[in-house]
């Protein structure tokens, strides 16, 4: 609900301050003052845009402006009682630093809103697969990786030896016959998406697997044929990528969109930078005298 001001309201807003020069509604520039601690006065027109919550009585909505003028009220106050207990000097650095994030912020503002409407936010396979191609070695893994495909069956499963050989040489024909018998495996993942997982994260899907030392695993191109107590698996390791390698592009696809996004928003503050600093030169806004 949007504050409005009759006489009368006014009159039930007033709080009376600490300080006996404070004389209500008097007018400066034609604005009427709500409320003066020492020199700093609160003017109607700064309650423009403060607002009541909908459906409050006018008690409650006058007490809700009450704790309105309360609260700028006692920070003019401590505001005060800061200044009377600080240096100069101190006072000073504190002013340069407002000023500093005022100006921050004016500015932010303006750029934001100038990148937002020019940035190009489309970016092509060309573009990842060039910074990738640049950058590579940025892009180091901090755990293994593997490539893998598994099949976990049951120990009665009669014709291990034909879908060991399926699943080892895993063409065309081998991937239909595999398929067609899926529903006889306990589980399974072909992994045809060629996707990149963490060897911690494989060895907990499968945690008999951590019976076998790493440096057994990861191994490119190893075949991994096993039983426990419950079951038999064929794992196939079709590549590894150790810690400390290039990651795979698939992996770091993401990561590399935004870092270009990044620089395009960079590039286009940088742009409007030179293009203000351009203009008020040649408009002598901007002038360097010597």
């Amino acid at each position: 609900m949007k504050l409005r001001f009759p006489y009368r309201f006014l009159v039930l807003a007033v709080i009376v301050l600490t300080t006996s020069s404070c004389e209500l509604f008097q007018k400066r520039n034609e604005a009427k003052v709500i409320a003066k601690v020492h020199n700093e006065n609160l003017y109607e027109n700064d309650l423009k845009n403060f607002n009541i919550p909908s459906g409050l009585s006018e008690k409650d909505s006058i007490a809700v402006l009450v704790d309105y003028i309360n609260d700028w009220a006692t920070k003019q106050l401590i505001m005060h009682e800061a200044k009377k207990n600080m240096s100069e000097k101190k006072q000073i650095e504190y002013n340069n630093l407002v000023e500093s994030y005022k100006l921050d912020l004016f500015s932010s503002a303006y750029e934001n809103a100038y990148v937002k409407k020019n940035l190009k936010t489309a970016v092509t396979e060309s573009d990842i697969e060039s910074y990738y191609s640049k950058f590579k070695e940025s892009f180091l893994l901090q755990k293994d990786l593997i490539n893998v495909r598994y099949i976990e069956l049951s120990k009665k499963y009669k014709d291990v030896a034909a879908t060991k050989k399926a699943f080892s040489r895993f063409k065309d024909d081998d991937i239909n016959e595999l398929n067609k018998i899926k529903l006889s495996f306990i589980s399974s993942d072909f992994n045809f998406n060629e996707e990149w997982v963490s060897l911690d994260s494989f060895l907990e899907k499968i945690p008999s697997l951590k019976k076998f030392k790493k440096t057994k695993l990861l191994v490119n191109g190893k075949l991994l044929s096993y039983k426990n107590n419950e079951s038999r698996f064929l794992i196939k390791f079709k590549a590894v990528l150790k810690s400390g390698s290039p990651a795979p592009i698939k992996h770091v696809k993401d990561q590399i969109k935004q870092i270009i996004l990044n620089k395009r928003k960079i590039q286009l503050k940088k742009q409007l930078e030179e293009e203000i600093r351009k203009d008020a030169l040649q408009t002598k806004e901007y002038q360097i005298f010597e």
